[in-house]
C-alpha cells in the first residue's frame, strides 16, 4: 500500500489561527509574519472589519503608507458598529496624523455609546485639536468645514461653537459668527469670550441687536463686579441708538471698574455726543485717544466734537491724524 505524504493530511489553518498569529507577531513586533498570517486571514473572512485594521496598522509600521489607508477605509467600512475597530481606527489615524479623520471615527464611536461621556469629550478634543492649528494660523476657510462636521457630531460642545464663531468671524461672515456665538452662550453662559466678540461687530449685525443686548445684561448682572458686563450692555444700547441715559450710567459704572479701557471712554464719548453734551464728550475722546492714540475713529469722532464746539484749529489736527491712520491701515492691507 502505498502512503500519502504526510503534510497532505495536515489541517489547513482557520481564519482564527492566521489571525492570532498575526496579532502575536503584529504585538512582537515581527512585521513580515505579521502581514503574511493577517494578508492569509483577510482572505479567509474578507468581510471581518477587526482584521483589516490590523492589517493596517501592519502597513503603516512597514511604511507602506498607501496600504496602510487602504486597509483602514476597509475596516472603517465593514467595522462601522464594530467598538474595538472604531477605537483601533482613531489610534491608527491619530497616529498617522489624521487627526479629523480620527476625530469623525470617535464621535461615531461615541454615538455607539450614548452613556460614556469620556467616549464624547474625547471625540470633542480630537476635533478641536485637528481645528486648532489652522485657526492659530488664520486659515479660516479650511477650518469652518472641520467646525461645522464637529458641530453636528457633538452639538453640545460649546468649545467647537466658540471656535467656529471665531472662524466664521476671521471670514466676515458675521451673521454666522453671531449665529455661533448666541449658541456658545446657550451652553456656557459663564464663558466670556462669545460676548466679547460678539461686542466687535454688532454694526454688522442690526437684526440680533434686541437678543443679544439681553445676554449682555444677563452676563452683566452675573458678573457685577466686571467692567465688560456694563461695558457691553451699554455698547448694545448705543449700537440701537436707545437709551442713552442707562447707557451712560453703564459706563460710568465700567469707567469706575477699569479707568484704562480706551473703548470704555470711547462709547462714553459717543453717549454725550448724542446728549449733545459736547464738552463732555470730547473730554471723554481725548482720554480714549490718549489710552489708544492709533485708533482712527477715535480721532474722526474727536473732530466732529471740536466742530461742533467751534475749535476748527483742533478739529483740523484730528482730521489729519484720522487720514494718516485710515492712510496707513489701507497700505498695510495692500
Amino acid at each position: 500500500m502505498i502512503l500519502a505524504p504526510l503534510f497532505l493530511f495536515a489541517a489547513a489553518a482557520t481564519f482564527e489561527d492566521s489571525f492570532r498569529a498575526g496579532l502575536i507577531a503584529l504585538q512582537r513586533n515581527d512585521l513580515k509574519t505579521a502581514q503574511t498570517e493577517l494578508a492569509a486571514a483577510s482572505k479567509l473572512a474578507p468581510g471581518n472589519g477587526r482584521v483589516w485594521i490590523a492589517l493596517a496598522q501592519t502597513y503603516r509600521k512597514l511604511n507602506e503608507f498607501a496600504l496602510a489607508n487602504e486597509a483602514a477605509a476597509k475596516a472603517e467600512q465593514l467595522g462601522a458598529k464594530d467598538t474595538v475597530v472604531l477605537t483601533s481606527l482613531v489610534i491608527f489615524y491619530n497616529e498617522a496624523g489624521q487627526t479629523f479623520r480620527a476625530a469623525e471615527v470617535q464621535a461615531r464611536y461615541a454615538r455607539l455609546v450614548p452613556n460614556d461621556t469620556a467616549a464624547r469629550e474625547r471625540a470633542e478634543t480630537l476635533y478641536f485639536e485637528a481645528a486648532q492649528p489652522l485657526l492659530q494660523q488664520g486659515k479660516f476657510s479650511e477650518t469652518i468645514p472641520i467646525l461645522t462636521s464637529a458641530s453636528k457630531a457633538i452639538p453640545a460642545s460649546a468649545q467647537l461653537q466658540l471656535a467656529l464663531g471665531v472662524a466664521c468671524y476671521g471670514l466676515r461672515r458675521f451673521d454666522d459668527a453671531a449665529a455661533a456665538f448666541l449658541k456658545t452662550i446657550a451652553l456656557a453662559p459663564e464663558i466670556p469670550q462669545p460676548y466679547l466678540f460678539l461686542g466687535k461687530f454688532l454694526d454688522q449685525v442690526p437684526a440680533r441687536l434686541p437678543e443679544i443686548t439681553k445676554h449682555f445684561l444677563a452676563f452683566q448682572k452675573a458678573n457685577p463686579d466686571a467692567f465688560a458686563g456694563y461695558y457691553l450692555h451699554a455698547k448694545a444700547l448705543n449700537a440701537q441708538s436707545v437709551e442713552p441715559e442707562t447707557a451712560m450710567i453703564l459706563l460710568r459704572k465700567a469707567a469706575a471698574i477699569n479707568d484704562q479701557d480706551a473703548a470704555v471712554h470711547f462709547e462714553l464719548g459717543s453717549v454725550l455726543d448724542r446728549l449733545r453734551q459736547f464738552a463732555e464728550a470730547a473730554s471723554e475722546f481725548e482720554r480714549a485717544s490718549s489710552l489708544d492714540p492709533n485708533d482712527a475713529a477715535t480721532h474722526y469722532r474727536l473732530s466732529r466734537v471740536y466742530d461742533r464746539l467751534g475749535k476748527p484749529e483742533a478739529a483740523l489736527a484730528e482730521r489729519t491724524k484720522h487720514a494718516a491712520l485710515e492712510q496707513a491701515a489701507r497700505a498695510a492691507k495692500n
